[in-house]
């Protein structure tokens, strides 16, 4: 068998100028129903009653190879585009993953763990404040300690109102007005 000839080279003279419509269906190897579809978008090159048998495989070959490149997905963006973005997407996923294993990003359930520690322990610090201040400033009155608590639940209240407004996810009912946490599992860190 010779070695095929390179493109653009002279060959091909026993290639016939024109053929049927079945001639083309077995050359494409599709059926002539096909065909006509192919030569209704106009696509195949007609001749006479038939149709120019080089130039309607060239152009053939491009429309198949327009489609392929142009071919849209349900999103409306070409395959190739989606490609690329799903490469930069694992990409990102690899990225953070590392990330991850060398310690330099944390969970979300990790930042939420430490958000809810250092909320707990704010909590605990400010509702220590009447007492602490009782035992520190011995003539203060009953009424003065009560002040001082009040002041705290308001302080709390307000700060979880602002957490609320301002935080992913914030619970303005883990730090009631009465002093107690309300967190799931029922139990009061105060």
């Amino acid at each position: 068998m010779p070695p095929p000839k390179k493109r653009g080279a002279a060959g091909g003279s026993w290639i016939p100028t024109q053929c049927t419509k079945a001639d083309l269906a077995v050359l494409f190897d599709i059926s002539t129903r096909t065909v006509t579809d192919w030569d209704q978008k106009g696509i195949l090159v007609r001749m006479g009653r038939g149709y120019a048998t080089i130039p309607s495989i060239h152009a053939y070959i491009k429309a198949l190879r327009d489609r392929a490149t142009e071919k849209q997905s349900s999103t409306g963006r070409s395959l190739a585009d989606e490609r690329a973005e799903s490469e930069r997407v694992s990409r990102q996923i690899d990225e953070i993953k590392l990330a991850k294993m060398r310690g330099e990003v944390m969970t979300l359930d990790e930042v939420s763990e430490s958000w809810s520690m250092f909320a707990a322990a704010v909590k605990a610090a400010v509702l220590s404040v009447p007492g602490k201040a009782r035992s520190s400033i011995p003539h203060l009155t009953p009424h003065d300690a009560e002040t001082l608590r009040s002041l705290c639940r308001d302080i709390l209240s307000e700060l979880a109102e602002e957490v609320e407004a301002a935080v992913v996810s914030g619970d303005p009912e883990q730090i009631s007005a009465d002093g107690t946490d309300n967190l799931p599992n029922g139990k009061d860190e105060a």
